[in-house]
Formats: C-alpha cells, sequence, structure tokens
C-alpha cells in the first residue's frame, strides 16, 4: 500500500513480534531495523515482506544509541537508511529515529544536544528520500529535546507514546492524546486488541512516493481537529467536534430533541459545562453527543501547579517579574509564540524558564493554554 489516510490504525513491530505481520485492523506496519551502527532486526527483511503481502503500508524505525551525539546520531541514520533500502522500505515512507531511555541510548543529558543529535538524524532521513519522524514517550518529548525546533524543520513529524492505561486497548480514546504540536502518529498502547504488539494511530496522511503525480495527482496532507486547543485559564474543559459531518445540539442529556437542524461545523469548540448521561453539556440546555466530539480538560484551570504549554495571543506582551498588574516588563514574547508554563498565581501564569535566576510571569488573558 502507498498510502494510507488519517486515522488509520498501524503496529510497529520488532525482532520479538513474529515475522508475519498480520494484525486485526491495522492498515500499516513500522518495522525496527537497526540499533546503533552494528545491530540488524534478524526479522526484518520478512516483517516486511509479510506487512506489504497483507497489503500494509509499511515505514521503518531505528533504535537510538546517539544520545546527544551528533557525530554517532548521522552514523546511525545512514546506517538505518542503507538497510532501509536493502529491506525494500519504498522511498517516501517513515522512517523514525526512535529515541528512548534504554539500551545505549541516554536522554537525560542537555536537551540541546538531544535535539542537535536528533535533527542530525532526521536531516540524514530526508535526504535520503524518507520521511522522517522521531519517536519517543511525551514525557521525553516535552522535556528532553526541543520540539518546536525539530517542527521547524520538519513539519508534522512526531511519533508519541502515550497510553490512557496500561494494558489492552482495541481503539485509541482522543479524550487521552498527549496535546503537542506536529504529532503524526500517536501510540496509544503497547497491547492492541490483546495481540502483544504496540497500537498506534495516525493522525495524518501516511504516503509513499512510488505513485506517479502524472498518474495520481497528490492528496492533500489532511490534519485531524486541533488536538491541542486554546482557551484561556480559567475554562475547565473544552470540546472539539470531530464528525466530519458536524454535530447537532440537543436540548436535553437524552439527546431525544434537536435544539435546530443545523449540524455544529467539524472542528468547532465549545466550552464544557459538564457531562450527563454520556452527553456533553456546553450550554444551558446545550448537549452535544459524547461521540461526536473529544473532550479535553485543562489541568491549570483546576490545579494551580500543574504544568502546561501557554500560547502568546495579543501582541506586546512580555514577561514580567512578579503575578501582579503593576509588574516590571523582563522580556518580550512574540505573538504566537509558546512558553512552558508551571502552574499559576491568579490570572497570572508562572513560566518554567527563569531569567537570570528569577521567576517571571505572563498575564493570563495573553497567554492562553494550549490543552
Amino acid at each position: 500500500m502507498t498510502e494510507v489516510e488519517a486515522r488509520s490504525y498501524g503496529v510497529d513491530v520488532a525482532s520479538y513480534q513474529p515475522s508475519v505481520v498480520s494484525y486485526t485492523g491495522a492498515k500499516f506496519a513500522v518495522v525496527k531495523l537497526t540499533e546503533g551502527t552494528n545491530y540488524l532486526n534478524p526479522k526484518a527483511g520478512q516483517q516486511i515482506k509479510s506487512a506489504k503481502d497483507h497489503g500494509y503500508y509499511v515505514g521503518g524505525y531505528f533504535y537510538a544509541n546517539h544520545s546527544g551525539s551528533v557525530t554517532q546520531a548521522r552514523a546511525e541514520a545512514k546506517y538505518a537508511v542503507a538497510k532501509a533500502k536493502a529491506l525494500g522500505i519504498p522511498s517516501g515512507a517513515v522512517l523514525a529515529d526512535d529515541f528512548e531511555q534504554g539500551s545505549g541510548n541516554n536522554v537525560n543529558g542537555s536537551a540541546t544536544a538531544n535535539t542537535d543529535a536528533v535533527i542530525a538524524a532526521m536531516q540524514v532521513i530526508k535526504e535520503a528520500g524518507y520521511k522522517p519522524l522521531v519517536y519517543s514517550g511525551a514525557y521525553v518529548l516535552r522535556n528532553r529535546m526541543s520540539i518546536s525546533r525539530i517542527i521547524k524543520t520538519f513539519g508534522t513529524c512526531l511519533w508519541v507514546a502515550s497510553y490512557k492505561i496500561s494494558g489492552r486497548q482495541d481503539r485509541a480514546d482522543f479524550n487521552y492524546f498527549p496535546s503537542m504540536d506536529g504529532v503524526a502518529i500517536w501510540q496509544f498502547t503497547d497491547n492492541y486488541r490483546g495481540l502483544s504488539v504496540d497500537g498506534n494511530i495516525s493522525l495524518v496522511d501516511l504516503k509513499t512516493s512510488s505513485v506517479s503525480s502524472a498518474t495520481k495527482p497528490a492528496k492533500k496532507t489532511v490534519e485531524l481537529p486541533s488536538m491541542h486547543p486554546v482557551v484561556k485559564w480559567d475554562i475547565g474543559a473544552v470540546a472539539v467536534v470531530t464528525n466530519a459531518q458536524g454535530a447537532y445540539i440537543y436540548t436535553s442529556s437524552k439527546l431525544d430533541k434537536r435544539a435546530s437542524d443545523k449540524l455544529k461545523p467539524y472542528k468547532s469548540m465549545w466550552q464544557v459545562f459538564g457531562l450527563e448521561n454520556g452527553a456533553v453539556k456546553v450550554g444551558k440546555n446545550q448537549y452535544f453527543d459524547g461521540r461526536a466530539v473529544y473532550v479535553k480538560a485543562n489541568p491549570i484551570a483546576y490545579n494551580d501547579s500543574k504544568h502546561a504549554v501557554a500560547k502568546i495571543v495579543m501582541p506586546h506582551t512580555h514577561a514580567l517579574d512578579a503575578p501582579k498588574a503593576d509588574a516590571g516588563k523582563v522580556y518580550g514574547l512574540a505573538l504566537n509564540s509558546k512558553v512552558e508554563i508551571q502552574g499559576r498565581v491568579g490570572r497570572f501564569l508562572r513560566i518554567k524558564e527563569k531569567h537570570k535566576g528569577k521567576q517571571v510571569y505572563v498575564t493570563g488573558n495573553r497567554a492562553y493554554i494550549v490543552l
């Protein structure tokens, strides 16, 4: 298969999975190829062939041993690229740098060094004609590298692991999606359908370049509704319409009477005031069917010590030296830029990164929370 659409399910396999790649409901497979510069998954060739034989879109990944070393990252990526080509991973398919703790890789060094190394590996992958991704857990992506730098260079390229529960999951529950920019694939379980294999869902179309654009025009990448809605600090939760046709508003949680025959648009966002009988309350006598929307809670609205990301929504915004209206301006924050915060004091958000060793803040009505 040369293309799978957004919201397709898939698996990733390594040497401890069978050589036969056939999993209920899956449309793509990402096969472990290499580790370091001298290990090759002994089943990789068979797994790639089997996945193709079963009609899957096929990509690959290598398990990083490079930590924060740019030189080592390039070497490992070149080794993975050579094996990808030799084993038949199609040109244009995804090829990921699996950057996680263990087996010779250390994620706990400098975030700058980690990012430099990952970008170096991804550049090698891109130059070889593959679509570069970086895989890791949500915590590592958020705290051990600069994903904004990576996304700026490679676009939508994150493959993030984050599980709702430990154990079997048959479907991705987007109420538990790890909100961040640039996610191409979400690994939502390590036991997909009880089959002892990682389960993933694509958030964008996955493609190869094996089909000529002369015979089949390239399909525009389809982004899902925003997995990172932006809201005021004091809004507790929002619902985003995920039904492509839109969603009806009902007059009660029984969902037995529509407020009107007009559908609320796909991707529209609504403040949530409660959940009743599986319905989502978005106003007085206004309810969505819970299956037509996903709900994102804003932790900073409930707990003033929670971590979050804030987006600057007003021009001429500054970091402040104190959480008060007449505080001094320390430095400017660019419109639409994002900043990590670690809690709040009233409506003032506490910026995680200190300035010259001192705590700084941003006004909550100028920096909305990215859920």
